[in-house]
């Protein structure tokens, strides 16, 4: 058993949901890293649910939420699908206490309901409605995450006074690049921001890319490229699939493999149906080994914050050809980790076919990736020089 330190840092963390994507993965991986014998940690997680609840890691407490918080990551676009007129009222109510502000006060009570004691720093996990409420806790220390490019997508862009209003009450946003810091600031028009990466959950990616694939490959004799994201908008998707029957029409012949879901994945099939060359796998809770035995992974984004799964295919071995994006400047800083190109259609389209048609320099940087090295030990330490700040020496 570990031995506990008696002055402790209580750290509580506040996101929305833990369904699979970028950030309950990295939240995850960051309360992993923490040193549990010093940093006594809670969860709250406002509407529980998701594939990565069962991933929380050991050590961490998981709080009760409130029944309030159930549609706080609904849309009422897709409550008017689901037909459920009490969840579209209980949502509307949450919109009217947003836009009159009130919601500062019921959270303040709920707060008083389910959290049980008093924090040193509170880390609102995602943007929004978790900045909110750790903005109405009273933490010697409170932590907004920053986790995308606010000037290409401003998710807050319908509650703007109140998130200024909220982040009034935040210490410290740390964005996961220098780009989203600076579009945060600028955005939002505070200076409290910094950028340092999320971590990297090494040991898992290394761990998967010696599992065997889940089904064979259809074909080793040409390049298999490799796409992870949800099929929604901002992953840019159909780009790459366009870029690939495009490439395949000229005779550089491939195979193209989609790992994941969404909402726009009977478009994207249907984009897709006549080139059998382009394999949907679904979701893939192991998706590094596939990352592995691919020739490239492909990153068709409009805008990101910083792209965790680039990082995590050059762990995997596997280069990386980017759209330009936040944070991908900081993370293929070397010839051999891949190429960025411009955030259009036809620069994708180019360096696929580029990059198809040279093999060599793809078999030279998988090799070279065998020795690839991502700073977590530095990065851990910025994060808990964050959370031992001393208010004293403010």
């Amino acid at each position: 058993m570990v031995e506990k330190e008696t002055n402790m840092k209580k750290i509580l963390f506040v996101n929305d949901e833990m369904c699979m994507g970028g950030v309950a993965r990295v939240l995850n991986t960051l309360m992993e890293s923490l040193d549990k014998s010093k940093y006594e940690i809670d969860l709250l997680v406002l509407h529980p649910h998701g594939e990565l609840m069962d991933e929380i890691p050991e050590g961490v407490t998981i709080l009760k939420s409130h029944s309030f918080f159930s549609v706080v990551d609904m849309s009422i676009g897709m409550a008017i699908k689901n037909r459920n007129i009490k969840v579209l009222l209980h949502k509307l109510y949450l919109v009217f206490l947003l836009k009159t502000g009130l919601i500062h006060n019921k959270i303040k009570k709920i707060r008083s309901k389910i959290l049980e004691t008093e924090y040193d720093v509170e880390f609102a996990a995602k943007e929004g409605f978790c900045t909110i409420f750790t903005a109405a806790g009273k933490a010697k220390r409170k932590i907004n995450w920053v986790l995308v490019d606010y000037e290409e997508f401003n998710y807050s862009k319908r509650h703007m006074k109140l998130l200024r209003k909220s982040l009034e009450k935040i210490e410290l946003n740390i964005a996961n690049s220098q780009k989203a810091a600076r579009a945060f600031q600028q955005v939002f028009g505070v200076d409290n921001v910094k950028s340092i990466h999320t971590l990297m959950d090494e040991k898992k990616v290394k761990e998967g890319i010696k599992m065997p694939l889940s089904q064979k490959i259809q074909s080793k004799d040409i390049p298999n490229v490799v796409t992870v994201g949800r099929f929604h908008h901002q992953k840019g998707m159909e780009r790459l699939i366009k870029a690939s029957i495009a490439v395949h029409n000229l005779g550089i012949y491939h195979q193209l493999l989609l790992i994941g879901s969404g909402e726009l994945e009977s478009q994207l099939k249907e984009l897709a149906r006549e080139y059998k060359h382009i394999e949907f796998l679904g979701i893939q809770k192991n998706p590094y080994n596939w990352i592995h035995v691919s020739d490239l992974f492909v990153l068709p984004s409009y805008y990101e914050g910083f792209a965790t799964i680039v990082t995590e295919s050059l762990i995997a071995g596997t280069p990386v050809l980017a759209t330009e994006v936040a944070g991908i400047q900081e993370q293929l800083t070397q010839e051999e980790y891949g190429r960025i190109v411009e955030n259009t259609q036809e620069a994708i389209t180019k360096g696929l076919q580029e990059l198809l048609m040279d093999r060599d320099y793809l078999r030279t940087c998988k090799m070279k990736l065998n020795t690839y090295q991502y700073p977590n030990a530095k990065i851990l330490k910025e994060y808990e020089k964050e959370f031992d700040y001393d208010e004293e020496v403010k």
